[in-house]
Protein backbone atom coordinates (compact mmCIF):
# COMPACT_ATOMS: atom_id res chain seq x y z
CA UNK A 1 0.00 0.00 0.00
CA UNK A 2 1.33 3.47 -1.02
CA UNK A 3 0.69 6.98 -0.68
CA UNK A 4 1.87 9.97 -3.13
CA UNK A 5 4.76 11.39 -0.37
CA UNK A 6 7.65 14.04 -1.33
CA UNK A 7 9.95 13.09 1.51
CA UNK A 8 11.52 9.79 3.18
CA UNK A 9 11.00 9.94 6.70
CA UNK A 10 13.97 9.09 8.81
CA UNK A 11 14.19 8.24 12.57
CA UNK A 12 12.22 10.42 14.53
CA UNK A 13 14.06 12.72 16.27
CA UNK A 14 11.66 13.89 18.86
CA UNK A 15 13.15 11.80 21.55
CA UNK A 16 15.92 14.46 22.53
CA UNK A 17 13.30 17.40 22.03
CA UNK A 18 10.07 15.67 23.93
CA UNK A 19 12.35 15.77 27.92
CA UNK A 20 11.51 19.69 28.71
CA UNK A 21 7.85 18.87 29.47
CA UNK A 22 6.12 16.00 31.08
CA UNK A 23 2.73 14.58 29.38
CA UNK A 24 -0.19 14.73 31.77
CA UNK A 25 -4.47 15.02 31.71
CA UNK A 26 -6.95 15.36 33.35
CA UNK A 27 -7.62 11.83 34.05
CA UNK A 28 -4.53 11.05 35.99
CA UNK A 29 -5.22 14.01 38.48
CA UNK A 30 -8.58 11.96 38.81
CA UNK A 31 -6.64 8.39 39.76
CA UNK A 32 -4.51 10.38 42.25
CA UNK A 33 -7.44 12.33 43.80
CA UNK A 34 -9.33 9.07 43.92
CA UNK A 35 -8.80 5.98 46.34
CA UNK A 36 -10.00 2.09 46.52
CA UNK A 37 -12.37 0.85 49.74
CA UNK A 38 -9.05 -1.11 51.07
CA UNK A 39 -7.68 -1.81 54.72
CA UNK A 40 -8.07 -4.45 57.16
CA UNK A 41 -10.93 -7.64 56.56
CA UNK A 42 -12.97 -5.74 59.57
CA UNK A 43 -12.71 -2.48 58.01
CA UNK A 44 -13.55 -3.84 54.29
CA UNK A 45 -16.39 -6.07 55.76
CA UNK A 46 -18.26 -3.10 57.24
CA UNK A 47 -18.09 -1.11 54.20
CA UNK A 48 -15.57 1.20 55.74
CA UNK A 49 -18.37 3.02 57.80
CA UNK A 50 -15.70 3.14 60.98
CA UNK A 51 -14.91 6.45 61.45
CA UNK A 52 -17.37 6.90 64.08
CA UNK A 53 -17.01 3.56 66.07
CA UNK A 54 -13.34 3.69 66.03
CA UNK A 55 -10.91 1.04 67.13
CA UNK A 56 -9.66 -0.57 63.78
CA UNK A 57 -6.22 0.09 62.17
CA UNK A 58 -7.48 1.53 59.12
CA UNK A 59 -9.40 4.59 60.40
CA UNK A 60 -5.93 6.16 60.89
CA UNK A 61 -7.24 6.98 57.05
CA UNK A 62 -11.06 7.97 57.50
CA UNK A 63 -10.97 9.16 61.01
CA UNK A 64 -7.90 9.65 62.92
CA UNK A 65 -9.66 9.82 66.13
CA UNK A 66 -11.06 6.34 66.35
CA UNK A 67 -7.54 5.14 67.13
CA UNK A 68 -7.88 7.25 70.40
CA UNK A 69 -10.67 4.35 71.11
CA UNK A 70 -7.91 1.06 71.43
CA UNK A 71 -7.70 0.03 74.71
CA UNK A 72 -4.80 -2.30 73.92
CA UNK A 73 -1.91 -2.14 71.75
CA UNK A 74 -2.30 -4.07 68.31
CA UNK A 75 -0.60 -5.22 65.62
CA UNK A 76 -2.38 -6.77 61.90
CA UNK A 77 -1.24 -7.78 58.64
CA UNK A 78 -3.61 -7.97 55.65
CA UNK A 79 -3.36 -9.82 52.12
CA UNK A 80 -6.08 -11.02 49.56
CA UNK A 81 -6.48 -11.28 45.74
CA UNK A 82 -7.85 -9.09 43.35
CA UNK A 83 -9.90 -11.09 40.13
CA UNK A 84 -11.14 -8.58 37.45
CA UNK A 85 -14.52 -9.78 36.33
CA UNK A 86 -14.87 -9.19 32.88
CA UNK A 87 -11.00 -8.72 31.64
CA UNK A 88 -8.73 -11.50 29.96
CA UNK A 89 -4.69 -11.37 30.07
CA UNK A 90 -3.28 -8.74 27.98
CA UNK A 91 0.53 -7.37 28.43
CA UNK A 92 1.97 -10.13 30.77
CA UNK A 93 -0.88 -9.45 32.91
CA UNK A 94 -3.32 -11.69 34.78
CA UNK A 95 -7.01 -11.07 35.38
CA UNK A 96 -6.16 -12.17 39.19
CA UNK A 97 -3.33 -10.81 41.18
CA UNK A 98 -2.47 -11.19 44.75
CA UNK A 99 -2.01 -8.27 46.81
CA UNK A 100 -0.27 -6.56 49.85
CA UNK A 101 -3.11 -4.43 51.39
CA UNK A 102 -2.11 -3.65 54.85
CA UNK A 103 0.31 -4.21 58.37
CA UNK A 104 0.08 -1.67 61.17
CA UNK A 105 0.00 -1.45 65.09
CA UNK A 106 -1.51 0.90 67.63
CA UNK A 107 0.73 1.14 71.06
CA UNK A 108 -1.88 2.24 73.03
CA UNK A 109 -0.25 4.10 76.98
CA UNK A 110 -2.40 4.16 79.55
CA UNK A 111 -1.85 7.91 81.00
CA UNK A 112 -4.51 7.46 83.89
CA UNK A 113 -5.66 11.08 84.33
CA UNK A 114 -9.27 11.86 85.46
CA UNK A 115 -9.29 14.10 81.41
CA UNK A 116 -7.18 12.25 80.03
CA UNK A 117 -7.11 8.31 79.66
CA UNK A 118 -5.10 7.32 76.96
CA UNK A 119 -2.66 8.75 74.32
CA UNK A 120 -2.14 6.04 71.36
CA UNK A 121 0.52 6.14 68.87
CA UNK A 122 0.02 4.10 65.36
CA UNK A 123 1.53 3.05 61.95
CA UNK A 124 -0.39 1.52 59.21
CA UNK A 125 0.25 0.83 55.65
CA UNK A 126 -2.07 0.23 53.23
CA UNK A 127 -2.73 0.10 49.40
CA UNK A 128 -4.89 3.33 48.66
CA UNK A 129 -5.31 2.70 45.15
CA UNK A 130 -5.16 -0.70 43.14
CA UNK A 131 -4.82 0.47 39.40
CA UNK A 132 -4.75 -3.29 38.25
CA UNK A 133 -7.32 -3.19 34.97
CA UNK A 134 -7.77 -4.78 31.58
CA UNK A 135 -9.84 -3.29 29.35
CA UNK A 136 -10.60 -2.54 25.57
CA UNK A 137 -12.48 -3.69 22.86
CA UNK A 138 -13.40 -2.23 18.96
CA UNK A 139 -15.93 -1.11 16.42
CA UNK A 140 -16.17 -2.41 13.55
CA UNK A 141 -17.79 -0.71 10.01
CA UNK A 142 -16.79 2.19 10.88
CA UNK A 143 -17.10 3.12 7.30
CA UNK A 144 -20.74 2.65 7.58
CA UNK A 145 -21.59 5.70 9.67
CA UNK A 146 -23.48 8.09 7.99
CA UNK A 147 -21.70 11.59 8.80
CA UNK A 148 -18.53 10.01 10.20
CA UNK A 149 -17.36 7.53 7.42
CA UNK A 150 -14.27 6.63 7.81
CA UNK A 151 -13.47 7.36 11.37
CA UNK A 152 -9.68 7.31 11.90
CA UNK A 153 -7.50 8.49 14.91
CA UNK A 154 -5.54 9.65 12.10
CA UNK A 155 -8.08 12.67 11.77
CA UNK A 156 -7.31 13.83 15.57
CA UNK A 157 -3.67 14.26 13.79
CA UNK A 158 -4.89 15.44 10.86
CA UNK A 159 -6.68 19.11 13.22
CA UNK A 160 -3.81 18.52 15.75
CA UNK A 161 -1.49 19.69 12.54
CA UNK A 162 -1.98 23.33 12.51
CA UNK A 163 -0.83 26.55 15.05
CA UNK A 164 -2.18 29.71 15.21
CA UNK A 165 -4.77 28.90 12.45
CA UNK A 166 -2.55 27.42 10.06
CA UNK A 167 -0.66 24.41 9.20
CA UNK A 168 2.34 22.86 10.47
CA UNK A 169 5.35 22.40 8.36
CA UNK A 170 5.68 18.49 9.33
CA UNK A 171 8.23 17.77 6.73
CA UNK A 172 12.18 16.30 6.85
CA UNK A 173 14.81 17.95 4.27
CA UNK A 174 16.76 15.74 2.34
CA UNK A 175 19.55 15.80 5.49
CA UNK A 176 16.92 14.27 7.65
CA UNK A 177 16.51 17.21 9.29
CA UNK A 178 12.76 17.82 11.03
CA UNK A 179 11.16 21.55 10.72
CA UNK A 180 10.82 23.25 14.48
CA UNK A 181 7.20 23.45 13.68
CA UNK A 182 7.50 19.85 15.28
CA UNK A 183 7.81 21.03 18.19
CA UNK A 184 4.30 22.72 18.40
CA UNK A 185 2.59 19.44 18.22
CA UNK A 186 2.07 16.57 19.95
CA UNK A 187 4.55 13.60 19.16
CA UNK A 188 1.39 11.47 17.99
CA UNK A 189 1.19 13.76 15.29
CA UNK A 190 4.98 13.79 14.43
CA UNK A 191 4.87 10.44 14.20
CA UNK A 192 1.50 10.42 11.87
CA UNK A 193 3.45 13.17 9.10
CA UNK A 194 6.75 10.87 9.61
CA UNK A 195 4.98 7.34 8.55
CA UNK A 196 2.50 9.22 6.31
CA UNK A 197 -0.72 8.74 8.18
CA UNK A 198 -1.56 11.93 7.24
CA UNK A 199 -0.44 13.70 4.07
CA UNK A 200 0.51 17.08 3.08
CA UNK A 201 -1.30 18.75 0.92
CA UNK A 202 -1.00 21.92 -1.35
CA UNK A 203 -2.61 24.87 -2.85
CA UNK A 204 -2.40 25.71 -6.60
CA UNK A 205 1.29 27.83 -5.18
CA UNK A 206 2.91 24.81 -3.54
CA UNK A 207 1.97 26.73 -0.58
CA UNK A 208 1.58 24.04 2.41
CA UNK A 209 -2.20 24.01 2.39
CA UNK A 210 -3.41 21.17 5.39
CA UNK A 211 -2.91 17.15 5.45
CA UNK A 212 -4.85 14.66 4.34
CA UNK A 213 -6.43 12.20 6.97
CA UNK A 214 -6.50 8.32 6.52
CA UNK A 215 -10.06 6.48 6.67
CA UNK A 216 -10.66 3.45 8.53
CA UNK A 217 -13.44 0.56 8.36
CA UNK A 218 -12.63 -0.99 11.94
CA UNK A 219 -10.67 -0.10 15.04
CA UNK A 220 -9.66 -2.33 18.45
CA UNK A 221 -7.93 -1.36 21.22
CA UNK A 222 -6.37 -3.30 24.44
CA UNK A 223 -5.22 -1.44 27.90
CA UNK A 224 -3.31 -2.54 30.75
CA UNK A 225 -2.76 -0.75 33.73
CA UNK A 226 -1.05 -1.74 37.11
CA UNK A 227 0.99 0.15 40.24
CA UNK A 228 -0.88 1.54 42.64
CA UNK A 229 -0.22 4.30 45.50
CA UNK A 230 0.81 2.90 48.70
CA UNK A 231 -0.05 4.88 51.84
CA UNK A 232 1.97 5.36 55.25
CA UNK A 233 -0.38 6.93 57.99
CA UNK A 234 1.47 7.85 61.30
CA UNK A 235 -1.26 8.25 64.03
CA UNK A 236 -1.09 10.24 67.05
CA UNK A 237 -4.47 10.50 69.23
CA UNK A 238 -6.08 10.55 72.23
CA UNK A 239 -9.35 11.33 74.51
CA UNK A 240 -10.80 13.30 77.12
CA UNK A 241 -12.89 11.62 79.11
CA UNK A 242 -14.39 8.77 77.06
CA UNK A 243 -16.24 11.35 75.53
CA UNK A 244 -14.11 13.25 73.17
CA UNK A 245 -11.59 11.77 71.04
CA UNK A 246 -8.94 13.41 69.09
CA UNK A 247 -6.17 12.35 66.67
CA UNK A 248 -3.47 13.46 64.05
CA UNK A 249 -2.75 11.73 61.31
CA UNK A 250 0.23 12.69 58.60
CA UNK A 251 0.49 10.85 55.49
CA UNK A 252 2.94 9.58 53.25
CA UNK A 253 2.14 8.23 49.71
CA UNK A 254 4.41 6.38 46.99
CA UNK A 255 2.95 6.23 43.72
CA UNK A 256 3.45 3.64 40.69
CA UNK A 257 1.57 3.63 37.93
CA UNK A 258 2.11 2.34 34.51
CA UNK A 259 -0.01 2.01 31.65
CA UNK A 260 0.09 -0.07 28.37
CA UNK A 261 -1.86 1.00 24.97
CA UNK A 262 -2.24 -1.04 21.94
CA UNK A 263 -4.53 0.61 19.53
CA UNK A 264 -4.68 -0.49 15.90
CA UNK A 265 -7.03 0.00 12.65
CA UNK A 266 -7.79 -1.28 9.62
CA UNK A 267 -7.16 1.54 6.77
CA UNK A 268 -8.68 1.63 3.21
CA UNK A 269 -7.47 3.76 0.39
CA UNK A 270 -9.49 5.61 -2.63
CA UNK A 271 -8.76 1.94 -4.54
CA UNK A 272 -10.71 -0.04 -1.57
CA UNK A 273 -6.99 -1.15 -1.03
CA UNK A 274 -6.81 -2.37 2.97
CA UNK A 275 -3.49 -2.13 5.19
CA UNK A 276 -3.08 -2.23 8.88
CA UNK A 277 -2.65 1.09 10.78
CA UNK A 278 -1.02 0.41 14.68
CA UNK A 279 0.03 2.72 17.49
CA UNK A 280 1.54 0.95 20.92
CA UNK A 281 2.15 2.95 23.84
CA UNK A 282 3.88 2.92 26.74
CA UNK A 283 3.65 5.41 29.93
CA UNK A 284 4.74 5.88 34.10
CA UNK A 285 4.22 7.34 36.84
CA UNK A 286 5.89 7.66 39.72
CA UNK A 287 6.61 9.62 42.55
CA UNK A 288 5.69 10.59 46.66
CA UNK A 289 3.26 12.97 47.94
CA UNK A 290 2.06 13.93 51.95
CA UNK A 291 -0.71 14.99 53.84
CA UNK A 292 -2.01 15.58 56.99
CA UNK A 293 -5.55 14.47 58.39
CA UNK A 294 -7.62 15.60 61.29
CA UNK A 295 -10.26 14.10 63.10
CA UNK A 296 -12.67 14.35 65.87
CA UNK A 297 -15.63 12.08 67.51
CA UNK A 298 -18.08 12.74 70.53
CA UNK A 299 -20.29 10.93 72.87
CA UNK A 300 -22.92 13.75 72.97
CA UNK A 301 -25.11 12.23 75.32
CA UNK A 302 -22.96 10.33 78.19
CA UNK A 303 -25.20 7.68 79.56
CA UNK A 304 -25.42 6.72 75.61
CA UNK A 305 -22.72 4.52 73.19
CA UNK A 306 -23.86 6.68 69.71
CA UNK A 307 -20.93 8.83 68.43
CA UNK A 308 -20.26 11.26 65.87
CA UNK A 309 -16.92 11.83 63.89
CA UNK A 310 -15.53 14.28 61.59
CA UNK A 311 -12.58 14.76 59.87
CA UNK A 312 -11.18 16.93 57.41
CA UNK A 313 -7.95 15.82 55.17
CA UNK A 314 -5.45 18.43 53.76
CA UNK A 315 -5.30 18.22 49.72
CA UNK A 316 -2.26 15.81 48.93
CA UNK A 317 1.17 17.65 47.58
CA UNK A 318 2.17 14.86 44.72
CA UNK A 319 5.78 15.62 43.50
CA UNK A 320 5.73 13.07 40.09
CA UNK A 321 8.23 11.55 37.63
CA UNK A 322 6.60 10.82 33.91
CA UNK A 323 7.93 9.50 31.23
CA UNK A 324 6.91 7.64 28.10
CA UNK A 325 7.50 5.46 24.98
CA UNK A 326 5.59 5.41 21.65
CA UNK A 327 6.18 3.09 18.59
CA UNK A 328 3.70 3.57 15.19
CA UNK A 329 3.29 1.76 12.00
CA UNK A 330 1.17 2.42 9.05
CA UNK A 331 0.81 0.55 6.20
CA UNK A 332 1.88 3.59 3.78
CA UNK A 333 5.38 2.90 2.12
CA UNK A 334 8.45 4.48 0.86
CA UNK A 335 10.25 4.27 -2.76
CA UNK A 336 11.37 0.87 -2.27
CA UNK A 337 8.42 -0.31 -0.93
CA UNK A 338 9.02 -0.48 3.20
CA UNK A 339 6.38 0.10 5.11
CA UNK A 340 6.68 3.69 7.47
CA UNK A 341 7.30 3.23 11.74
CA UNK A 342 8.51 5.69 13.68
CA UNK A 343 8.99 5.68 17.80
CA UNK A 344 9.35 8.63 20.44
CA UNK A 345 10.79 8.34 23.71
CA UNK A 346 10.05 10.61 25.92
CA UNK A 347 12.17 11.35 28.38
CA UNK A 348 11.12 11.67 32.65
CA UNK A 349 10.72 14.75 33.98
CA UNK A 350 9.04 16.40 36.93
CA UNK A 351 5.78 18.27 37.97
CA UNK A 352 3.66 18.69 40.78
CA UNK A 353 -0.18 18.06 41.73
CA UNK A 354 -2.22 19.11 44.26
CA UNK A 355 -5.40 16.73 44.99
CA UNK A 356 -8.54 18.63 46.71
CA UNK A 357 -9.40 18.64 50.06
CA UNK A 358 -11.77 15.79 51.76
CA UNK A 359 -14.34 16.35 54.30
CA UNK A 360 -16.20 13.41 56.35
CA UNK A 361 -18.61 13.10 58.62
CA UNK A 362 -19.78 9.34 60.23
CA UNK A 363 -21.91 8.15 62.60
CA UNK A 364 -22.01 5.06 65.04
CA UNK A 365 -23.87 3.23 67.67
CA UNK A 366 -23.09 0.37 69.46
CA UNK A 367 -26.09 -1.73 71.02
CA UNK A 368 -25.18 -3.75 73.90
CA UNK A 369 -22.03 -6.19 72.75
CA UNK A 370 -23.84 -7.56 70.04
CA UNK A 371 -23.98 -5.07 67.34
CA UNK A 372 -22.58 -2.03 65.66
CA UNK A 373 -23.89 -0.02 62.96
CA UNK A 374 -21.81 2.98 61.12
CA UNK A 375 -22.23 4.98 58.52
CA UNK A 376 -20.39 8.05 56.78
CA UNK A 377 -20.78 10.52 54.03
CA UNK A 378 -17.62 12.14 52.69
CA UNK A 379 -17.11 14.60 49.86
CA UNK A 380 -14.59 15.80 47.45
CA UNK A 381 -14.34 18.75 45.10
CA UNK A 382 -11.94 17.07 42.26
CA UNK A 383 -12.68 20.52 39.78
CA UNK A 384 -10.43 22.50 42.66
CA UNK A 385 -7.22 19.91 41.82
CA UNK A 386 -4.61 21.55 40.38
CA UNK A 387 -1.42 20.76 38.31
CA UNK A 388 2.20 23.08 38.71
CA UNK A 389 5.35 22.41 37.20
CA UNK A 390 8.99 23.88 39.66
CA UNK A 391 11.21 23.99 36.57
CA UNK A 392 10.13 27.30 35.19
CA UNK A 393 7.67 25.86 32.61
CA UNK A 394 4.25 27.68 32.32
CA UNK A 395 1.36 27.84 29.82
CA UNK A 396 1.79 30.21 26.66
CA UNK A 397 -0.80 31.78 26.37
CA UNK A 398 -0.77 32.99 30.51
CA UNK A 399 3.03 33.11 31.42
CA UNK A 400 4.81 33.84 27.79
CA UNK A 401 7.28 31.14 29.17
CA UNK A 402 8.92 33.45 31.97
CA UNK A 403 11.40 31.92 34.27
CA UNK A 404 10.25 31.54 37.70
CA UNK A 405 10.36 28.57 40.25
CA UNK A 406 6.69 26.88 39.62
CA UNK A 407 3.64 27.85 38.00
CA UNK A 408 0.18 26.55 37.39
CA UNK A 409 -0.71 25.17 33.88
CA UNK A 410 -3.64 27.96 33.50
CA UNK A 411 -4.58 25.45 30.57
CA UNK A 412 -4.89 21.81 32.36
CA UNK A 413 -6.10 23.75 34.96
CA UNK A 414 -9.51 25.12 33.29
CA UNK A 415 -9.85 21.74 32.05
CA UNK A 416 -10.17 19.93 35.80
CA UNK A 417 -12.27 22.85 36.34
CA UNK A 418 -14.58 22.65 33.70
CA UNK A 419 -14.96 18.45 33.49
CA UNK A 420 -14.17 17.01 36.70
CA UNK A 421 -16.89 17.54 39.57
CA UNK A 422 -17.59 17.03 43.05
CA UNK A 423 -17.60 13.58 44.52
CA UNK A 424 -19.92 12.26 47.22
CA UNK A 425 -19.27 8.78 48.86
CA UNK A 426 -21.53 7.51 51.05
CA UNK A 427 -20.71 3.80 53.14
CA UNK A 428 -22.88 2.11 55.69
CA UNK A 429 -21.84 -1.15 57.74
CA UNK A 430 -22.47 -3.16 60.48
CA UNK A 431 -21.24 -6.30 62.83
CA UNK A 432 -22.77 -8.19 64.43
CA UNK A 433 -22.17 -11.05 67.09
CA UNK A 434 -23.28 -14.17 66.53
CA UNK A 435 -21.67 -16.02 69.14
CA UNK A 436 -19.04 -16.09 71.89
CA UNK A 437 -15.71 -14.71 69.71
CA UNK A 438 -17.50 -14.77 66.41
CA UNK A 439 -18.86 -11.79 64.24
CA UNK A 440 -20.32 -11.06 61.26
CA UNK A 441 -20.51 -8.12 58.94
CA UNK A 442 -21.74 -6.49 56.19
CA UNK A 443 -21.31 -2.97 54.08
CA UNK A 444 -22.11 -1.09 51.44
CA UNK A 445 -20.63 1.80 49.50
CA UNK A 446 -21.77 4.61 46.49
CA UNK A 447 -19.24 6.87 45.01
CA UNK A 448 -20.43 9.09 42.51
CA UNK A 449 -19.04 9.92 38.82
CA UNK A 450 -15.56 11.94 39.03
CA UNK A 451 -15.77 13.43 35.30
CA UNK A 452 -18.75 14.86 33.32
CA UNK A 453 -20.07 12.77 30.51
CA UNK A 454 -19.01 15.09 27.93
CA UNK A 455 -15.00 15.09 29.48
CA UNK A 456 -12.27 14.41 27.08
CA UNK A 457 -8.37 14.17 26.69
CA UNK A 458 -8.54 17.78 25.18
CA UNK A 459 -5.35 17.98 23.05
CA UNK A 460 -5.81 21.44 21.52
CA UNK A 461 -5.44 23.57 24.41
CA UNK A 462 -2.42 25.97 25.59
CA UNK A 463 -1.23 23.33 27.67
CA UNK A 464 2.69 22.91 27.13
CA UNK A 465 2.07 19.36 28.47
CA UNK A 466 -0.34 17.73 25.68
CA UNK A 467 2.35 18.61 23.30
CA UNK A 468 4.38 15.81 24.49
CA UNK A 469 1.75 13.74 25.03
CA UNK A 470 1.78 10.10 23.83
CA UNK A 471 -1.66 9.17 24.69
CA UNK A 472 -4.78 10.29 23.04
CA UNK A 473 -7.33 7.91 24.24
CA UNK A 474 -9.22 8.13 27.85
CA UNK A 475 -11.78 6.84 29.74
CA UNK A 476 -14.75 8.36 31.45
CA UNK A 477 -15.92 6.46 34.65
CA UNK A 478 -19.24 5.88 35.93
CA UNK A 479 -20.18 5.88 39.50
CA UNK A 480 -19.24 3.02 41.55
CA UNK A 481 -20.92 0.52 43.74
CA UNK A 482 -19.32 -1.30 46.41
CA UNK A 483 -21.04 -4.56 48.25
CA UNK A 484 -19.19 -6.28 50.99
CA UNK A 485 -19.29 -9.07 53.56
CA UNK A 486 -17.14 -10.51 56.11
CA UNK A 487 -17.03 -12.78 59.21
CA UNK A 488 -14.32 -12.45 62.22
CA UNK A 489 -12.77 -14.66 65.20
CA UNK A 490 -11.62 -12.65 68.20
CA UNK A 491 -9.77 -14.41 71.25
CA UNK A 492 -8.30 -13.02 74.10
CA UNK A 493 -5.38 -11.77 72.29
CA UNK A 494 -5.27 -13.21 68.36
CA UNK A 495 -8.23 -12.66 66.11
CA UNK A 496 -8.21 -13.37 62.41
CA UNK A 497 -11.01 -11.86 59.78
CA UNK A 498 -12.07 -12.90 56.27
CA UNK A 499 -13.89 -10.39 53.92
CA UNK A 500 -15.08 -10.39 50.21
CA UNK A 501 -16.05 -7.28 48.34
CA UNK A 502 -17.67 -6.68 44.69
CA UNK A 503 -17.04 -3.57 43.20
CA UNK A 504 -19.09 -2.76 40.12
CA UNK A 505 -17.76 0.49 37.85
CA UNK A 506 -19.26 1.23 34.42
CA UNK A 507 -16.64 3.48 31.86
CA UNK A 508 -17.09 4.83 28.57
CA UNK A 509 -13.46 4.35 26.79
CA UNK A 510 -12.67 6.63 23.68
CA UNK A 511 -9.37 5.86 21.77
CA UNK A 512 -9.10 9.20 20.69
CA UNK A 513 -10.94 12.25 20.05
CA UNK A 514 -12.48 13.73 17.10
CA UNK A 515 -14.95 16.86 17.49
CA UNK A 516 -18.65 15.99 17.03
CA UNK A 517 -20.49 19.61 14.61
CA UNK A 518 -17.97 21.29 16.16
CA UNK A 519 -19.19 20.54 20.04
CA UNK A 520 -17.31 19.06 22.72
CA UNK A 521 -19.20 15.46 21.99
CA UNK A 522 -16.87 12.90 20.35
CA UNK A 523 -17.71 11.93 16.97
CA UNK A 524 -16.61 8.22 17.69
CA UNK A 525 -18.78 6.06 19.25
CA UNK A 526 -17.68 4.87 22.91
CA UNK A 527 -16.73 1.16 23.97
CA UNK A 528 -18.43 0.42 26.99
CA UNK A 529 -16.41 -0.95 29.39
CA UNK A 530 -17.13 -2.69 32.86
CA UNK A 531 -14.50 -2.58 35.48
CA UNK A 532 -15.95 -4.68 37.73
CA UNK A 533 -13.71 -6.76 40.09
CA UNK A 534 -13.83 -9.35 43.12
CA UNK A 535 -11.83 -9.08 45.98
CA UNK A 536 -11.00 -11.29 48.80
CA UNK A 537 -8.92 -10.20 51.77
CA UNK A 538 -7.48 -12.17 55.14
CA UNK A 539 -6.06 -9.97 58.46
CA UNK A 540 -4.24 -11.57 60.83
CA UNK A 541 -4.11 -9.47 64.18
CA UNK A 542 -2.87 -9.84 67.86
CA UNK A 543 -3.74 -7.80 70.68
CA UNK A 544 -1.33 -7.40 74.07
Amino acid sequence: MRRDIFFIACTLLLAGQAGTMVAQDIYRVGDLSSEDLNGTARFVGMGGALGALGADMSVMSSNPAGIGLFRSSDVSLTGGIVRHADASSFAGRNAAVASFDQAGFVYAIPVGGKTVRYFNMGFNYHKKKNFHSLFGGGLSGLDNMGDYSGISQSWEMANLAYWDGGPLDLTVDADGNMSPDFDLTTPVTGMGALTQTIAPYYDENGKLAGYDPSYAVSNASRVARWGGIQQYDFNFSTNLKERFYLGLTLSAYHVDWHNVTSYGEVLVDGDNNYGDYALNAEESLTGSGFDVKFGLIARPIEESAFRMGLSFTSPTFYTLTHSAYAWMASPYTDADGIPYSQDVEVSPHDYLVRTPWKFNFSLGHTIGNFLAIGAEYEYSNYATAKIRYSDGYGDYWYDGWSDYSTTDDYALNDEINRYMKGVSTFRIGAEARVADGLFIRAGYNYVSAPMDDEAYNNLFTNSPSYYYSVSTDYLNLGATNRYTAGIGYRGKHFYADVAYQYQQQDGKYYSFYVSQDNSALNALPAIPVKLNRHQGLLTIGYKF
